[in-house]
């Protein structure tokens, strides 16, 4: 019995808004189960239920704009198929297509608040819950679809998924094709992750070339050490930089990207190896009696030194890769 004094308001309320509301965990996921089993199977959101929040929410860049438009056209079209999977169905047991119903209604929640990686989470999970309404002709189907697309992962989630459908196609379950599925989506989502991460380093340098090209024009005006010491830094960062940015492109299928300060600070100290080109521009000046600076060969030296010691950096802050057991 719930003493009347701890009871402050009674209010009806959809069940989301109340998962919402509740600060317990046990509570909320007591609520979420029971609305579950006790709601009806056909649950479908309106469509104007998109283009009301739509006008509402903040807009993002011209590549979240996409993305977003993508991820709701997806949950629109898979609505339908998971309507036809559900009437489809024998009665019985339609746990999977509540849950699937969920997901989607959890997509729509993330594309409200701009939440794209959450969207497409929430759309792999609902792809998932579907597969547990298909016959065994789809199974078998979507299984030789997943190993193809095993074979194009370069991960261990590559080899993962040619494990769980290395079974003969009477072997194949749901719980199989619905694992694969999700070691599939996790490589897609961490692809993507690390997509956006790789392009936004690519900005940062961007930037710094663009800072440090205005910051030492000016310098190269002057007369004295200045004037040669200031192009020598320049070129030692563009050296650095141009490295910084082949390793992002070449490696963004790799599992760790590091983050900005352990991507950055190689490419500081590659502009100040700059000037061990110019300590050798000098040495050789001397010993070949040369009567002025080469300024060709000495902005040579001090782009290949940032580069080289941008890449020796970087070399020994990435960890080792472990070598496959064959």
């Amino acid at each position: 019995m719930l003493d009347a004094e701890e009871i402050a308001e009674v209010a009806w309320m959809p069940v989301p808004v109340a998962i919402q509301k509740l600060s317990q965990s046990q509570e909320k996921a007591l609520l979420s189960r029971l609305t579950t089993a006790a709601r009806p199977v056909q649950q479908v959101q309106p469509a104007s239920w998109s283009t009301e929040t739509a006008s509402q929410r903040k807009k993002g860049s011209i590549e979240d704009e996409r993305v977003h438009a993508r991820v709701l056209r997806e949950a629109e079209a898979f609505r339908v198929e998971l309507a036809f999977l559900e009437r489809r169905s024998s009665p019985g047991d339609k746990a999977w297509a509540a849950a699937a119903h969920d997901q989607l209604t959890n997509v729509l929640r993330c594309l409200e608040s701009n939440d794209i990686e959450g969207a497409l989470f929430c759309l792999h999970a609902a792809r998932r819950f579907a597969v547990y309404g298909l016959n065994k002709t789809e199974l078998i189907t979507r299984a030789h679809i997943l190993r193809e697309e095993a074979q194009k992962i370069s991960s261990w989630r590559g080899d993962a998924m040619d494990s769980l459908l290395s079974a003969n196609d009477e072997e194949i379950s749901a719980d199989r094709l619905a694992d694969a599925m999700k070691l599939r989506d996790e490589e897609s989502t961490n692809q993507y992750y690390r997509n956006r991460l790789a392009g936004d380093h690519l900005r940062i340098l961007l930037m710094i070339c663009a800072v440090a090209v205005v910051a030492m024009l000016p310098l190269m005006l002057l007369s004295g050490p200045v004037r040669m010491v200031a192009p020598v830094l320049l070129f030692g960062l563009l050296g650095s930089c141009f490295s910084a940015a082949q390793s992002l492109m070449k490696g963004k299928s790799d599992s760790i990207i590091p983050n900005v300060f352990v991507m950055l600070t190689p490419v500081l100290f590659g502009a100040v190896a700059g000037l061990a080109g110019f300590a050798v521009h000098e040495y050789l000046s001397g010993l070949f009696n040369f009567p002025r600076p080469h300024w060709g060969a000495l902005l040579g030296l001090s782009f290949l030194f940032g580069m080289l010691c941008q890449r020796v950096l970087a070399r020994f802050a990435t960890p080792k890769r472990r070598k496959k057991n064959r």
